[in-house]
């Protein structure tokens, strides 16, 4: 049986047929995800809700996804280190600090004038117990 399953599923038409059929359902997934009255967005988004307010009351179903995601998380992490590493290294280095500057500035917007405020602020607080401390101690 294994002989003639590998020579049926081996021979090119049949693999073609495979190949088509898993293109159409493939297809049909895509378009039914895309379509947002579709019965498989419509289900999706009913069992996403579901879960979500399951979680909210079931601390055991919590705990349980969280300790999933955490391993998924040191997984990866483990895995991949290099490659990660590697992404962010390469991303950074591909930045221009001017375009970088400005996107920063777009996005943060007020904020960063109060991160500048703060960051002046502290900094002369900070020289102002220093200079405080050594002249007290006699410096």
């Amino acid at each position: 049986m294994e002989r003639v399953k590998s020579e049926v599923l081996g021979r090119g038409d049949v693999q073609d047929l495979i190949a088509s059929a898993w293109a159409s359902v493939r297809a049909m997934i895509v378009a039914a995800a895309e379509d947002e009255r579709s019965e498989l967005r419509q289900r999706a988004r009913a069992a996403i809700l579901s879960l979500g307010r399951r979680m909210v009351t079931d601390r055991r179903l919590r705990d349980k996804i969280d300790g999933w995601l955490e391993d998924a998380a040191v997984y990866v992490v483990t895995t991949y280190r290099d490659e990660i590493t590697s992404l962010i290294s390469e991303t950074v280095a591909s930045w221009d600090a001017d375009h970088t500057s400005r996107k920063i500035e777009a996005h943060i917007g007020r904020d960063l004038q109060f991160i500048r405020i703060n960051g002046t602020v502290v900094g002369a607080l900070a020289g102002l117990v220093i200079y405080t401390v050594s002249r007290a101690l006699g410096g």
